[in-house]
């Protein structure tokens, strides 16, 4: 007679298993190595620089590079974004544009398809971002393939105001600013060329300083980096940094000629905020005192910044996405935060972590990704850093009732969706900001309030019918990723049978979901260009599913644990 585990007994194998794979996949050095996908438009980026600043010593990575590019074309004539995946406007211009520069007689007919392709979708002018569009108008036209004078102009004199109003205005876009504005007076010089080429080369020579000197910037992201060299390279304005941004593509291209998304500035790649997850996770697996995740954990408390950073005008105490050195931030602060806090044993740090992240709330109570009260459109307000910033300073003992946790609570009530959404900055759809909203209300003891009642009843209807959720309100199959941030939401509101009987059908969901090896496949729900270009994330998706499965079995009545 064959006995069929219990579904407690299943939930308990599964969060076993996955816990495995983590502990036994960690380094000695207390990190995971993070299995990043390949970027089209981060090897584009890199072949054309090495193409153009380095053609005699770089030629045989130029040529696996464009071999790559060619290989991972898509039937439509167009590139996905990373290798595999529907075609994309930014990565098909990149691509056409350095396969045209660095091998135009072998790819005549690939960039024939592509520019079709290109046009038949409305061209990089039907790209809403204005600075996508110039990014691709300007590289079409360094290519040869389009007039410069068609693509849309770089504002470079916004490079000559003060630096606070620079930075307000500008925020992270600040660094591909000044690469856009080298290049378009390469193609197109205009009269403030000189003034404005001096302050470009001086914004991208202190990032890559701040970055450890390393060669990379955007810390340590071959699409920022790539971008850089060719733009240093034609204005001849600071060839110590070219050789320098050179040698770091050369040394961080794959054996099967691609470049990864966001390497960093290690020999391995490195991604705080699945650190982060993988190490709260565990935490609340029951592997609190495992002397891996003390190790993880000490990873995260040396990655804390110890110096300011003034392209954002950062002080010490916070996190970047590439471990000890790069752009510090809300989202990887919180994130870092929320897994020491789950070891117990950092009051100190959190309590530290909670201050830096008070002296970043913006003036409207909200909290944007990198610089405050910034108008930058890539850089706004975000509900679901707010949401985690409310959760983090709370969690280190400031109460609810403080003035900078109601003003919080308050922008998020009034800036919620019609529908009771929130959307974040950096992962698609609404799942990620709704949850945590929800989640967050829900540690205050506030589910009663309107913000937590609409969080919540948009998060039950965006449920799919197999009991996953994925880019709501877009349609489209579910996710690891969004089903687990729905699912941790859900879990913890233990007297509300609706929300429970939800959160115990996107347990299944990642259950059935779940690979023989404990882990689960990622789903395209991370932001590298919000709007345009979405990426998985190994990493994050196991901490997120694991973090998922602990929430609902920690929620559920004693005898049903397993």
């Amino acid at each position: 007679m064959t006995t069929h585990p219990t579904r407690a007994g299943r939930l308990r194998t599964a969060i076993d298993a996955a816990a495995h794979h983590l502990l036994t996949t960690l380094h000695p050095d207390g990190t995971w190595y993070d299995t990043r996908p390949a970027l089209v438009p981060g090897t584009a980026a890199a072949v054309i620089a090495l193409h153009t600043a380095d053609p005699e010593h770089s030629a045989a990575l130029v040529h696996r590079g464009t071999d790559w590019l060619l290989r991972t074309r898509n039937p439509d004539g167009g590139w996905p974004v990373t290798d595999s995946g529907p075609s994309n406007v930014i990565a098909t211009a990149g691509a056409v544009a350095a396969l045209h520069l660095a091998a135009p007689g072998r790819t005549t007919e690939a960039v024939r398809a592509g520019l079709a392709h290109l046009d038949h979708h409305g061209g990089v002018d039907g790209v809403a971002d204005p600075t996508v569009r110039r990014l691709t108008g300007l590289l079409l036209a360094l290519a040869r393939l389009r007039e410069p004078t068609t693509v849309p102009s770089v504002p470079t004199a916004l490079l000559l105001l003060p630096t606070p109003l620079t930075r307000h205005l500008l925020s992270l876009l600040i660094t591909p600013f000044a690469a856009l504005t080298l290049l378009q007076h390469r193609l197109r010089p205009g009269p403030l060329a000189g003034r404005t080429t001096a302050t470009a080369t001086t914004i991208l020579r202190e990032c890559e300083q701040q970055e450890g000197g390393v060669g990379s910037l955007g810390s340590g992201d071959p699409w920022l980096t790539g971008l850089a060299a060719t733009a240093l390279h034609h204005a001849g304005t600071a060839p110590a940094l070219v050789r320098a941004t050179v040698a770091y593509l050369r040394a961080h291209a794959r054996p099967d000629g691609s470049w990864v998304l966001m390497h960093g500035m290690t020999d391995r790649d490195v991604d705080l905020v699945g650190h982060s997850l993988a190490t709260e996770a565990l935490c609340h697996a029951g592997h609190r005192t495992d002397p891996r995740v003390r190790r993880a954990a000490a990873w995260l408390l040396d990655c804390r910044q110890t110096g300011p950073f003034p392209l954002f005008d950062c002080p010490p105490g916070g996190w970047a996405w590439s471990g000890a050195q790069g752009w510090p931030n809300v989202l990887d602060t919180t994130a870092a935060l929320g897994a020491l806090a789950a070891t117990r044993s950092h009051g100190q740090v959190l309590a530290d972590g909670a201050g830096w992240l008070r002296s970043r709330q913006d003036r409207r109570g909200s909290w944007s990704v990198f610089t405050p009260n910034t108008r930058c459109p890539a850089d706004r307000s975000c509900p679901h850093a707010t949401a985690l910033a409310i959760d983090l300073i709370t969690a280190a003992g400031t109460p609810a009732t403080d003035r900078a946790v109601r003003r919080a609570l308050r922008w998020l009530t009034v800036h919620a969706h019609p529908d009771g959404s929130h959307q974040a900055l950096w992962h698609r759809g609404g799942v990620p900001a709704t949850a945590a909203v929800l989640h967050t209300c829900t540690r205050l003891r506030l589910t009663d309030t309107p913000l937590a009642g609409h969080a919540r009843a948009w998060l039950l209807t965006a449920q799919l019918a197999d009991g996953s959720w994925g880019a709501a309100p877009a349609t489209g199959p579910g996710t690891t990723d969004e089903t687990a941030r729905a699912v941790q939401a859900l879990a913890h509101l233990t007297d509300d049978p609706v929300a429970r009987t939800a959160a115990a059908r996107g347990t299944d969901w990642l259950l059935a979901a779940q690979r023989p090896d404990g882990t689960w496949e990622p789903g395209p729900a991370c932001w590298y260009i919000k709007d345009h270009l979405a990426y998985p994330d190994h990493l994050i998706a196991q901490g997120l599913a694991l973090g998922a499965l602990a929430a609902h079995h920690r929620s559920a009545p004693p005898g049903d644990r397993g």
